[in-house]
């Protein structure tokens, strides 16, 4: 089941048909020239952890080189991937679960989608959560209930679907969408009885923290069969681990988790995104200073949490190799 509490946008069109939803950004195409070296970077919505991301990085990239950066608000990975192949972005986030069905032009995707890897950023951890006060304590016993996980184009979306998927509930929830900051909202009021937590590699987010002040909350369980299912059917799924004391959690916790990737188009040429990854990691301390969310940038888990089997760009690759982290798995493209 799907309801709409909040007015639907271009955004939340997405599933509905990416190409049609896409279309209607024409003006957004000319924003952009490969040829003055300007590039449009695709975030997410609005206040999200890879929004504020995705500002930071572009922001870097500026302060270091002649090139211009600009980041525009979207729904998150899975619309961006349509973007890249939409020609509107040239650099944007992704996550781990995006690549594989963009690649094989599976459901949301129209068609196959090519998009070469850049650096991964950091370890999104975006599990169910419910209130702490909550007769939820399994997934389980979600059915029948109201599940909000942010903008449907987001790649948290992707992944409860998958999640739902493995744990044979998918068809059996109300599903609901929004924002981040309606999301957290709707959960705050009572309007919904599920959303994602968001944390980067087990740090709170700004909106998690804001939200565990006023309402305390709990991470549902995930059995292991259900995450090995999920795995299975979609490899960029990984268990993250949520520390005790994160946004008031009383114990250690497992997490449905996934990596941020910066993708890129295939036509930025190789020097320049070799200068947006230098730009980045040449000055890895002013940016892990920008805020807790830019806390992983380091050149080990750049190279370390990319998709596997999936192409790097020429750029980056050129990158990794000057710094000793290329392994001989990694695919070039």
């Amino acid at each position: 089941m799907t309801s709409q509490i909040f007015k639907p946008s271009r955004r939340d069109a997405l599933l509905l048909g990416l190409g049609t939803a896409v279309a209607s950004t024409g003006l957004l195409r000319a924003t952009t020239s490969l040829a003055q070296q300007s590039f449009q970077w695709g975030s997410s919505s609005i206040g999200s952890t890879g929004y504020v991301i995705m500002e930071g990085l572009a922001s870097t990239v500026n302060r270091h080189t002649d090139l211009q950066n600009a980041s525009m608000a979207t729904s998150g990975g899975t619309e961006n991937m349509q973007l890249f192949h939409e020609g509107v972005i040239q650099f944007g986030q992704t996550t781990s679960t995006d690549w594989l069905p963009a690649s094989r032009g599976e459901a949301p995707y129209p068609q196959p989608i090519t998009v070469h890897q850049m650096f991964a950023y950091t370890l999104f951890n975006c599990t169910p959560m419910v209130r702490a006060d909550s007769d939820i304590q399994t997934l389980d016993d979600l059915k029948g209930r109201r599940c909000m996980p942010s903008p449907a184009g987001s790649s948290t979306a992707t992944m409860w679907r998958v999640l739902f998927e493995a744990a044979g509930i998918k068809d059996e929830v109300e599903w609901t969408y929004g924002s981040w900051r309606e999301s957290y909202d709707a959960l705050r009021g009572g309007a919904v009885d599920c959303i994602p937590s968001l944390l980067t590699n087990g740090r709170p987010s700004p909106i998690m923290s804001e939200l565990a002040t006023t309402v305390p909350v709990r991470i549902l369980p995930i059995p292991d069969e259900v995450m090995k299912k999920a795995r299975a059917l979609n490899p960029g799924i990984s268990r993250g681990i949520i520390p005790a004391g994160a946004a008031g959690l009383k114990e250690e916790t497992g997490a449905a988790s996934f990596s941020g990737v910066l993708g890129a188009s295939p036509n930025v040429s190789e020097e320049h995104a070799y200068q947006v990854i230098k730009a980045v990691f040449d000055n890895a301390e002013e940016v892990r200073n920008l805020g807790v969310q830019f806390k992983d940038i380091a050149i080990d888990f750049a190279a370390e949490y990319l998709v596997a089997g999936f192409p790097i760009h020429k750029g980056a690759a050129r990158y990794f190799k000057e710094k000793g982290v290329w392994r001989d798995d990694m695919v070039q493209g």
